[in-house]
């Protein structure tokens, strides 16, 4: 009798363990999906990984600081489970907003862009059926639904499910519209800025104010993303710096070749605008004129291997030494020259918050954009940057190591804006 109860115990225990595996998994893929669903690759994996790490979690536990859990067979069948919950919960969720009806608050060129920019786009999340007029207009009353006083009408009689509030629009009278008449309607709220990140995974850097920057000035956040961050750097590059020795080693005996020196320095601007030495495999000939501008991809300066080496961006792979010591990150927005940084950031507004976090070896607008290679580029690329900023943990650096992973074995495509408009404002 004893020994039935302890034998019942103790598969109670591993169901509570197993249990534990696919919580844990749904939890992490549930946070994680919105990024993942922007990338090619990860929205693939995604399901798996989060159980994964899951179940290695408490088979890591068990290992070293001896917590009891389930057998392998158990947590295997914990892992299917919770893989095919994650799966079918992500599927869900990607197509139950498709056709969501939308109205945008705000001026009539607002309106305009936004509905070029979803089209262009290929967002079918979104039908825009109109736009608000709220004292801001740029045209005639009559080519609006109407007033921000009919606003809860409005809202019922075109079946919205979506108020797209845009910069122009005064906040104040529409918290208050939104406050006294529509806490009832089943419609949300959100800001044009919040609503390119949830569809288009960039920040519309053209059409935010400096108000934006209040979501990335909780220093809570920093304070619980920094150490754990900055250990994941410490294991991790010390992990790849090993495994890389070898290639890094193969490919500056090629390099060195033509007499030069295998790696290259150059200084760049790092976190708080701070500059450091960048370390480099050279891709370029020893006579080129290194000045601080971008390389084309058809570049005479760069030699055959070199070609190579910056097609697979294994030139970057000494950057790891960066990485150990605390100059840059795995991930984060990549580092610029000090020329370049002068220049853009006369350009572009905002430029300089790119320094709020450690630079990366790639990064969100990495995967997504590719290389820079001009104002514009460089541009869209602070779109990307500045939705990491927002959104940084250690969950979204390991969905961006899995895309670029990914990146060595197929073909880079990089995003091309929605509308230019959103990205470099308004020039005629």
């Amino acid at each position: 009798m004893a020994l039935g109860a302890l034998s019942t115990a103790h598969r109670l225990q591993e169901a509570v363990l197993a249990f534990a595996a696919i919580a844990m998994g749904l939890m992490r893929a549930r946070r994680l999906a919105p990024h993942a669903a922007l990338l090619p690759f990860m929205h693939r994996v995604q399901p798996v990984v989060g159980p994964s790490v899951g179940v290695a979690v408490l088979v890591v536990a068990g290992a070293v600081v001896g917590v009891p859990h389930a057998p392998l067979p158990a947590l295997g069948a914990a892992l299917l489970a919770s893989v095919l919950v994650c799966a079918w919960s992500s599927t869900g969720r990607r197509t139950t907003p498709a056709g969501w009806r939308a109205a945008y608050i705000g001026g009539r060129r607002g309106a305009a862009r936004l509905s070029d920019a979803l089209e262009a786009g290929g967002s079918s999340r979104y039908a825009l059926v109109g736009r608000i007029a709220c004292g801001v207009d740029d045209g005639a009353p009559s080519d609006a639904l109407g007033s921000l006083d009919d606003l809860p009408a409005l809202v019922i009689e075109h079946d919205i499910d979506v108020l797209i509030m845009g910069v122009e629009a005064p906040r104040l009278a529409v918290f208050g519209r939104m406050a006294d008449s529509c806490l009832d309607l089943p419609v949300r709220l959100a800001e044009l800025s919040v609503l390119f990140e949830e569809i288009f995974g960039h920040v519309p850097v053209a059409d935010i104010n400096p108000a934006w920057f209040q979501c990335v000035a909780d220093p809570d956040m920093r304070a619980a993303t920094g150490p754990l961050k900055r250990g994941v750097d410490l294991v991790g590059g010390s992990a790849l710096l090993i495994l890389a020795a070898p290639l890094i080693a193969a490919f500056a005996l090629v390099i060195r070749r033509d007499g030069g020196s295998a790696v290259y320095r150059q200084v760049r601007i790092g976190e708080g605008g701070r500059p450091f030495r960048l370390y480099k495999l050279r891709t370029m000939r020893v006579e080129a004129d290194v000045s601080a501008r971008w390389a084309a991809p058809d570049d005479p300066r760069i030699t055959r291997v070199g070609r190579l080496l910056r097609r697979t961006h294994l030139d970057e792979l000494p950057q790891l030494v960066n990485v150990l010591r605390g100059e840059m990150s795995l991930v984060g927005p990549r580092p610029e020259q000090p020329e370049l940084v002068d220049h853009l950031e006369t350009m572009l507004r905002f430029y300089q918050r790119r320094h709020l976090t450690r630079p990366g070896i790639t990064g969100w607008a990495q995967v997504r954009c590719g290389y820079a290679g001009s104002d514009t580029g460089s541009a869209w690329k602070l779109c990307h940057d500045l939705y990491y900023i927002k959104h940084r943990s250690v969950g979204l650096d390991a969905l961006i190591l899995g895309e670029t992973l990914a990146l060595w074995f197929r073909r880079e495509e990089a995003l091309a804006p929605e509308s230019a408009a959103y990205v470099l404002g308004e020039r005629n």
